[in-house]
């Protein structure tokens, strides 16, 4: 934990993927000040085809979500949000507008997995 979750459209560049998911990664270290063997970044993809959204927006539109304890501050969060949305803007074509986030705060009670024991 945390862990990031980004779904976008197909893109054909698998380097900028890797590349990508590999810079947020170092994103979560740096901006949470955790260790970098903590957190995991996931990117999964759709085709355009089964994707919708209104008409003024691009179907090839980004979801972020965040998954992490709660109770950090409310700055910290808009930072990481920023630092992740710039990324994304950097390693593909998609417009800032198209890019959104969301982030669940996932209590320690009911987080399983990794190192976690579980009860």
């Amino acid at each position: 934990m945390p862990q990031i979750i980004v779904h976008m459209s197909e893109t054909p560049d698998q380097g900028a993927k890797s590349m990508l998911v590999k810079e947020i990664r170092q994103a979560i270290s740096k901006t949470l000040g955790l260790d970098i063997i903590i957190g995991q970044v996931i990117l999964y993809e759709s085709p355009v085809t089964n994707r919708e959204t209104h008409a003024d927006r691009d179907p090839k539109f980004v979801l972020v979500e965040v998954f992490m304890y709660p109770g950090r501050d409310p700055a910290l969060k808009e930072e990481l949000m920023e630092r992740v949305f710039t990324l994304i803007k950097r390693h593909t074509d998609i417009d800032r507008k198209d890019i959104h986030g969301v982030i669940h705060e996932i209590s320690k009670e009911n987080y399983f997995g990794g190192m976690m024991k579980l009860h």
